[in-house]
């Protein structure tokens, strides 16, 4: 058997196919694919994505069932159950074969069952999540980057190059500190004019793949990089603690997502803005190795029904 778990999100798609007997065959990165659908061009977009990373994984194998979570997509939406047609197509799979959820429903599922603890979740974006006993989904965050996001990689991208452009304003002309210098070895230029066409044509994700030079900025002790990642830490220890105080009890946290491995800072931060010394894990599976783990337990629930009958 062999399963297909995909991770997309708003900076890029990556997938894994898991094999049952031989372990980890493939995996690879495409794209952004989000489920913020709004448009008959995002959906347009979206969909291209998702081919183009279809068709590099039937370059090396054919799955036999996929699971996968993806930012902004919920269960049994619109946006949903055109993924899961597409996928199902193009892999001739059978739809009872071919799953998708939003990345923080497959993150906590690898992490904790139902009432057990909460997961704060953060790549680009962030999010608090907690599945209760019943079923039902208490979440706090995920408003996007326009409203918040505060803590992730959006978030610190940002905070680090409006750092770099109040210097830049304030000294009339580029600052030479280690902040400034990742920002503009990242950018590939310290000129607005450049810069300014390289963040607006990039978006979203230009931006938050800055996160990684606030982190080697702090690394080389500079603390404006230090203090973005603390700030990070305590935005994202909102999350959770919010969570807390709505349920009334302490629950295990767990931290997932892209960021976890940033910097030591921001989690060192994170655990002590908590609000009650709780137990705190960071999550080293990656959301697509337990996607792909849940797709090679689906193929062999399906088996039955004969996964690949549309082939």
């Amino acid at each position: 058997m062999i399963g297909l778990g995909i991770d997309a999100g708003g900076s890029s798609s990556r997938w894994l196919l898991l094999d049952d007997t031989r372990g980890e065959l493939e995996r690879g990165r495409t794209g952004p694919i989000t489920g913020h659908i709004f448009t008959q061009a995002d959906k347009r977009e979206n969909l291209e994505r998702l081919n183009e990373l279809l068709y590099a994984v039937l370059a090396v194998a054919k799955p036999h069932a996929v699971v996968g979570g993806i930012t902004g997509l919920h269960s049994g939406s619109k946006a949903a159950q055109e993924f899961a047609a597409e996928v199902a197509r193009i892999l001739k799979l059978k739809p009872a074969c071919v799953q998708f959820d939003n990345d923080i429903s497959i993150a906590y599922a690898s992490v904790f069952s139902p009432g057990e603890g909460i997961l704060v979740y953060a790549g680009t974006g962030s999010v608090g999540y907690h599945v209760m006993a019943d079923g039902s989904v208490l979440r706090t965050g995920g408003y996007g980057y326009l409203i918040d996001d505060a803590g992730a990689g959006y978030w610190i991208g940002h905070e680090g190059v409006k750092q770099v452009f109040r210097w830049l304003d304030e000294r009339g002309q580029p600052a030479t500190v280690p902040l400034a210098l990742a920002i503009y070895e990242a950018l590939g230029s310290n000129n607005w004019d450049e810069i300014i066409g390289i963040i607006y044509g990039g978006g979203r994700s230009r931006v938050a793949a800055l996160a990684p030079a606030v982190a080697r900025a702090a690394q080389q002790g500079d603390e404006a990089a230090f203090s973005i990642l603390r700030r990070a830490g305590k935005e994202l220890a909102r999350l959770p603690n919010t969570i807390i105080k709505r349920l009334g009890q302490p629950l295990p946290v767990a931290f997932a997502g892209g960021i976890t491995q940033l910097s030591p800072v921001l989690t060192t931060s994170l655990k002590k803005s908590l609000l009650l010394k709780i137990p705190f894990k960071t999550v080293t599976i990656e959301p697509m190795q337990a996607a792909a783990q849940m797709a090679l337990d689906l193929s062999r629930q399906e088996f039955a029904n004969d996964c690949n009958g549309g082939s």
